[in-house]
């Protein structure tokens, strides 16, 4: 399995431990301002993962020649501004 595969794959399983504590806090009746903390830290979690797996498939182009290196790095700041 590739690196990139990995660390996805490590975050995907961090953000369900994430998602889980969520839904724990609501069933806690934890405060709105902890929920939505950590709804926010899931959701920057997730963020992380679309630029990882968007990267790493421009990355894939980069190396079969369909794009130049300045392509992937031009588009790579342009969705980095997205998310």
């Amino acid at each position: 399995m590739r690196r990139a595969s990995r660390t996805v794959i490590a975050r995907i399983h961090r953000l369900s431990g994430q998602l889980i504590a969520v839904e724990a806090m609501i069933g806690k009746r934890r405060t709105c301002a902890e929920v939505l903390q950590q709804i926010s830290a899931v959701r920057a979690g997730l963020e992380q993962v679309a630029v990882i797996v968007f990267q790493t498939e421009l990355q894939k182009l980069s190396a079969k020649k369909k794009l130049t290196s300045a392509d992937v790095q031009r588009l790579s700041q342009i969705f980095s501004k997205t998310t």
